[in-house]
């Protein structure tokens, strides 16, 4: 019985790994050339694995302390 072949990584563009990052593709290729971030090189384009997107993300990902106060709040938990 034949094995099913890994699907490929889904490829993105620097414009959509920019647009799901909410920042501009300039730190989008900042990121690249500092090699923060995972990428493809082709010829004549550059390609992030959505994967790739997702774990940079998590990886800076800041968890809270805990509960917020207000300012200027006296009360304690």
């Amino acid at each position: 019985m034949p094995t099913a072949s890994p699907q490929p990584p889904r490829l993105l563009t620097v414009d959509e790994v920019a647009k799901r990052l909410r920042v501009s593709k300039t730190t989008v290729y900042r990121l690249i050339e500092r090699r923060r971030i995972p990428y493809f090189k082709y010829p004549n384009a550059v390609r992030v694995a959505e994967a790739d997107v997702r774990a940079y993300l998590r990886a800076h990902r800041v968890e809270p302390v805990g509960t917020l106060q207000s300012y200027g709040s006296t009360k304690t938990p």
